[in-house]
């Protein structure tokens, strides 16, 4: 007894010792620089790490990588950062950053904690593409960059604040922000993600299922297609000829135009309700609205099955 009670009392500074060893965090941080030629496209494929775009006067891309595991079992963290610490590849055209094929979940006993974050400072001169899984995504900056930027996540949220004049952004889960900044085009398509536009836009197409669609300051044509999401519109300037078309099963729409803004168009709701203060005949039980501005007008074409549906004038 008084031996196997001492190899016991032995082994537990032995044991702990291990477990410091395997609890030591492995990391990488790093900084790249590559060319950037006109037109150079920008190419990110990363999963789960967060991406965070600059854009700005650099004459050159870089690249900030810093990602670090923590875990009870060394060979697990070691795995997550072989699978997870970025590798690029340089060309005249093209800077693709992607991670390393392979599992991007990995089983162990014990616990696991991992950071990522992929860091990109881009001149104006160059396009982007982004594509991630659970990462979130940010543009900000003062410059613009050129053509339009594309994003594609399945649960990470999206937030622009500057860098761009056209977005075009795939979500499956994940929330679209955008604000600060006008967008000349915003085309977002989310499954149950929020778009939420603060800064307007010339043109907006949004399709959503159960996300909500909140729009401000825009300055042009929409058209939203959800089936349970509200939507909420409002415009700084709506010239004759813009289209407003929006079509939903039982979320909500309200509306709200320039003072003296003409519109021309339909609006039908199968069960919900109609209010409007712009000239119009209201017909089948105030169930279908005919706006009728006389001369050049926008375009309206609303439709819900079970949805109230409200457009108002603001000063």
């Amino acid at each position: 007894m008084r031996r196997g009670t001492l190899a016991a009392i032995l082994s537990v500074p032995l044991l702990a010792a291990a477990c410091a060893r395997a609890r030591v965090p492995l990391s990488v941080h790093e900084t790249k620089t590559f060319p950037a030629a006109p037109g150079k496209l920008v190419r990110l494929d990363l999963r789960s790490l967060d991406v965070d775009v600059t854009v700005g006067t650099a004459t050159t891309i870089t690249a900030q990588v810093d990602i670090e595991a923590h875990s009870s079992s060394r060979t697990a963290a070691q795995r997550w950062m072989e699978s997870h610490t970025p590798v690029f590849e340089d060309s005249a055209s093209t800077l693709d950053v992607r991670q390393q094929p392979g599992r991007s979940s990995i089983v162990i006993f014990g616990y696991i904690n991992t950071n990522g974050r992929v860091r990109m400072a881009l001149p104006a001169s160059v396009r982007l593409e982004i594509r991630t899984t659970s990462g979130d995504v940010t543009v900000a900056g003062d410059a613009a960059l050129s053509g339009p930027v594309r994003i594609r996540t399945s649960s990470g949220s999206v937030t622009v604040t500057g860098g761009l004049d056209e977005l075009i952004v795939k979500a499956t889960s994940g929330d679209v922000m955008v604000r600060r900044r006008a967008l000349t085009a915003l085309d977002a398509d989310t499954t149950s993600g929020d778009v939420t536009l603060e800064s307007g836009t010339q043109r907006a197409i949004i399709g959503t299922t159960s996300g909500d669609v909140r729009l401000e300051q825009l300055q042009g044509g929409l058209s939203v297609d959800t089936s349970s999401g509200e939507v909420a519109a409002s415009w700084a300037a709506l010239a004759a000829g813009a289209s407003i078309r929006v079509h939903t099963s039982s979320g909500d729409v309200r509306l709200r135009v320039p003072a003296s803004s003409p519109l021309r168009g339909h609006i039908t709701t199968r069960s919900g309700s109609i209010r409007s203060d712009l000239p119009g005949n209201s017909e089948h039980r105030e169930r279908e609205l005919t706006l009728s501005a006389p001369g050049p007008a926008a375009e309206v074409e609303i439709r819900t099955s079970s949805g109230d549906v409200s457009v108002h004038e603001h000063p």
